[in-house]
């Protein structure tokens, strides 16, 4: 189930405890120009009722989340365990975004359920060309678009500030 707003966008709920780190997403996805609703929470406890509730009485559904792996209280790893064990829900693609990518926690967040791992970046060119393959993750999930970005990943030349796009 894609969930979708009254103006076709589609819900994209982060979840980071950092009010920086969100904000850097939340220029990303208006920079990509993507049809994503953005929602955000700031932690564990207050994603919940995006799952507990449905409209009008609570918030929407999200079509995907993007879930910080380490946050104070509960971990990003925690609610991803709540979230597959829910079973009507279970088919939400989840996004764990984390800034430490260890490989154990990103063979954690696959065995816990995680549909795509990415690194944090702090680079905002960068986070809107992940912003966009998310997007083309969620409209066409058979032809997943390139979720992960290599360390060498260079933008692209055409969206350099001041030069102006092409047609």
């Amino acid at each position: 189930m894609r969930s979708k707003s009254g103006d076709g966008k589609l819900t994209l709920l982060h979840i980071d405890d950092s009010a920086d780190d969100r904000a850097l997403v939340r220029e990303a996805i208006t920079l990509s120009e993507t049809p994503f609703e953005y929602h955000e929470a700031d932690g564990y406890d207050a994603a919940l009722p995006y799952f507990q509730f449905h409209e009008p009485h609570g918030h929407p559904r999200p079509a995907m989340v993007l879930l910080d792996y380490q946050m104070g209280g509960h971990s990003g790893l925690d609610f991803l365990y709540w979230l597959r064990l829910m079973k009507k829900i279970t088919s939400i693609p989840v996004v764990m975004f984390s800034g430490s990518p260890g490989a154990g926690h990103v063979g954690e967040s696959y065995a816990a359920g995680a549909n795509y791992f990415i690194s944090k970046t702090g680079d905002l060119a960068h986070l809107t060309a992940i912003v966009r393959a998310l997007h083309l993750s969620v409209v066409s999930p058979k032809k997943p678009g390139p979720i992960l970005l290599l360390q060498e990943y260079q933008p692209d030349p055409r969206e350099r500030p001041g030069k102006p796009k092409p047609a």
